[in-house]
Order: structure tokens, then C-alpha cells, then sequence
């Protein structure tokens, strides 16, 4: 077993562990008896693990005393040798090799950046190259979950996908009173299960020739924050958009949503709340678009006082994120742990050299596979629920 698999068994712990903590955390409770049970096991793996990595890494370094700094990954890289049609070599060729993992290119002068972080493996490793102790690959995930919004009201983030994944869920049990010898009545819930499918975003950024040649972290820097912009754009503007859903695109969070015909009362903001605490969601933030942030700045919660709607990024003293990718006006409380985001293989880059010759840029075309879903939808009497009010604010009057 190489190092590597065996950092990855211990990240699995690590995030089972982590996992058993947010829940306490979120519940405002303490670990129950058996997951502190559970919470032990995992800590003596994760342990035991280091100590094995640890054992093999030190052995590797007595077999190989000199060895040389391995190169970072480069992106730059990777484009050049497809636009001089060129296979990838070393680090890009063994990057692309993962990201690829469960998918195809659409052509041969394409590659895949993974959407994980490696870390770094162990030397002697025969396609990276013995001479050689491999970097860490570049990190697409990190960036991406910081520039979505969504992510940062707590959505849940899933990459690696492979095929259609079905989440199944319980509804949940029910209980009641009953006489001394009278029989229990039937508290059984039901299982519903939703699917995430993988659905293609697709865009092109254009980069000058000049800019590939150079060759330092900052133009790394750049190529990244190009792929994300195009990437979460779209992703983003689509999940808070009110368009309906398509076989190609999943439906926006607003589809559906009228207007309101009257403006917006403090009232209104807290029969939203009160609607979602009913349902016992308790972690609850705000998402809305900034000419909503305009109208909710001006709008006092009583008419003549200077006390608004919206106040310090707060309304009624939850915290609000906000996007120009939510649709107009539209203004969206909920438990957005509830929101799944569902990501499949690495983002493949297509570089295209002819498209844009005469202007001296290439083209990279960018395909990713995503899908979400609200996790939660069932009471307990099975009756469908939505962990989030919507709204989207009277239009302004000319």
C-alpha cells in the first residue's frame, strides 16, 4: 500500500470524525455514548495511520537519501503542450490522469485539472519519476467553494461523483400516547430518495499568447481564477435564477415565485422565518440579489424610524450573503446545509489555438458536470416541505 492510499484512508476517518462533530455542534448537544464510541475508533485509525505513513516515508528516505525538489504543477504547462499538440508529461499527465478518472476528453487537444488537492506523494512513485518527489496538484475546489455563495451559507459541496447518485432519507418516526394495555399506534415514516445527474456548464475564456509564455505563480493565479469565474457563474446564476429546469439544466431556486404586489414589511421577513422554524430548520441565513440589498437598506421596519430591513449585513439578525447571480429582486431564507452541490470528474480545459489566432489569444474551452438539489423535502407525515422561503421583491416604479 503506498502512502497515498493510506493518507486517503486516514482522511476518511478524519472526515468521519469531523463529521460526528458538526452534527453535536449544529444539535447544541453533546456526543451520544455511541458516537463518542464511534468518535474513539476513528481517532486510534487515524493514529495508527500516521504512524504507518510516517514508518514508510522515513524508510523511503533512508532508501533514497538525495533526491530532488519536485516542480509545482503548471497549468500554463499543460495548455502550451496541447497547443503545440504535445501529450502531457510528468506532473500534467498524471493530474490529467485523475481528473479524467470515470470520463472521457472530447478531443485529443484537451486535458482534466482534478478537483481535489493532493498531497504530496511519496518519492520513487514510477510515473511521476524517480528522480523526483511529487507536488501538490493545483487546487480548483478550495477557490470555487470560496467565490460560491451558496457554499459559504453552509451548502453541502460534493466532488468525485461518478454516475447518477441517489441520496436517500427517512422522513422520520412519530410517537403518541396511549392507555396502559392499549396497542401502539403505527409511528413509521417513510424513505424518499432525490438524485443528482450530472448536467455539462460549459464556457470559454480567451488568454493571450504572451501570457502563456511566461512562466510564474501569479499567471497560475490568473488561469485559475479565469476557470472559476467561468465555472461559477454559471453554476451560480442558474442555482438562484428563476428559469425553469430543462433535461440540460437543473431548475433555478426561484422558478415558480410571483412577485410580491406590495412592498416588503419587516411582517413579511418574519412570517418567512417563522414558516421554516415551524418546521423545526433552525440554521437559517440569507441569500439575495444587491438590488434587493438596495430595497431592504432603504426600507424601515417602522415607518418614520431609522431602523431598516437590513442592517450591519443582517436581516431580523441573521447573517445575508448576496450575488448579482440571484434574480432580480429575489431574496431567499434557508437552511442551505439542505443545498447539495454535486460536481462529477475534474474540469476539463480545451485549448483551441485557431479560433482567435488573429488577435494573438488562444481559447480555452471549459466543460464541468454539476447538479443540486435540496436534500430535505418530507415531514414526517410524508406531506413535501422546502427548507427555504422564497421571495422576490414588488418591481420598482418608474
Amino acid at each position: 500500500m503506498t502512502t497515498l492510499e493510506m493518507k486517503e484512508k486516514r482522511s476518511i476517518a478524519q472526515r468521519k470524525m469531523e463529521a460526528l462533530l458538526n452534527k453535536s455542534q449544529k444539535e447544541q448537544r453533546s456526543l451520544t455514548e455511541d458516537e463518542n464510541k464511534e468518535y474513539e475508533g476513528l481517532k486510534a485509525e487515524v493514529r495508527s495511520w500516521t504512524d504507518k505513513i510516517e514508518a514508510l516515508e522515513n524508510w523511503l528516505a533512508e532508501q533514497k537519501p538525495a533526491k530532488k525538489e519536485g516542480r509545482k504543477y503548471s497549468l500554463a504547462a499543460a495548455i502550451r503542450a496541447k497547443m503545440a499538440g504535445k501529450e502531457l508529461e510528468g506532473i500534467e499527465a498524471d493530474a490529467d490522469r485523475r481528473g479524467r478518472q470515470g470520463m472521457e476528453p472530447t478531443a485529443d487537444n484537451s486535458f482534466f485539472i482534478p478537483m481535489e488537492k493532493r498531497a504530496v506523494l511519496q518519492a520513487g512513485t514510477a510515473n511521476l519519476g524517480k528522480e523526483d518527489v511529487a507536488p501538490e496538484f493545483l487546487d480548483l475546489v478550495t477557490p470555487l467553494e470560496n467565490e460560491l455563495v451558496a457554499a459559504q451559507a453552509g451548502a453541502t459541496f460534493l466532488t468525485g461523483l461518478k454516475g447518477d447518485i441517489a441520496v436517500p432519507f427517512y422522513t422520520g418516526s412519530t410517537a403518541g400516547w396511549a392507555d396502559e394495555v392499549a396497542p401502539a399506534a403505527n409511528g413509521e415514516g417513510t424513505f424518499k430518495q432525490k438524485t443528482l445527474t450530472p448536467k455539462r456548464i460549459t464556457a470559454y475564456i480567451d488568454v493571450s499568447r504572451q501570457l502563456l509564455i511566461q512562466a510564474n505563480d501569479s499567471i497560475e493565479a490568473y488561469l485559475q481564477s479565469s476557470l472559476v469565474t467561468a465555472v461559477r457563474e454559471c453554476l451560480e446564476s442558474t442555482m438562484f435564477g428563476s428559469a425553469a429546469g430543462t433535461a440540460t439544466k437543473p431548475a433555478g431556486l426561484l422558478n415558480g415565485v410571483t412577485a410580491m404586489t406590495a412592498d416588503v414589511t419587516y411582517g413579511d421577513l418574519v412570517n418567512a422565518e417563522t414558516a421554516l422554524l415551524k418546521n423545526n430548520f433552525k440554521n437559517l441565513s440569507w441569500i439575495a440579489s444587491y438590488d434587493a440589498h438596495g430595497t431592504l437598506k432603504k426600507t424601515p421596519k417602522i415607518a418614520g424610524q431609522p431602523v431598516y430591513l437590513l442592517e450591519d449585513g443582517l436581516i431580523d439578525g441573521r447573517k445575508c450573503f448576496f450575488s448579482n447571480n440571484v434574480a432580480d429582486r429575489g431574496l431567499i431564507l434557508g437552511d442551505f446545509s439542505e443545498l447539495t452541490i454535486g460536481q462529477w470528474g475534474g474540469i476539463e480545459v480545451l485549448v483551441d489555438p485557431y479560433t482567435q489566432a488573429v488577435n494573438g489569444t488562444v481559447r480555452l474551452v471549459v466543460n464541468s458536470y454539476w447538479d443540486y438539489f435540496v436534500r430535505r423535502g418530507y415531514n414526517k407525515s410524508g406531506t413535501g416541505i422546502v427548507p427555504m422561503s422564497k421571495i422576490i421583491l414588488k418591481a420598482p416604479t418608474a
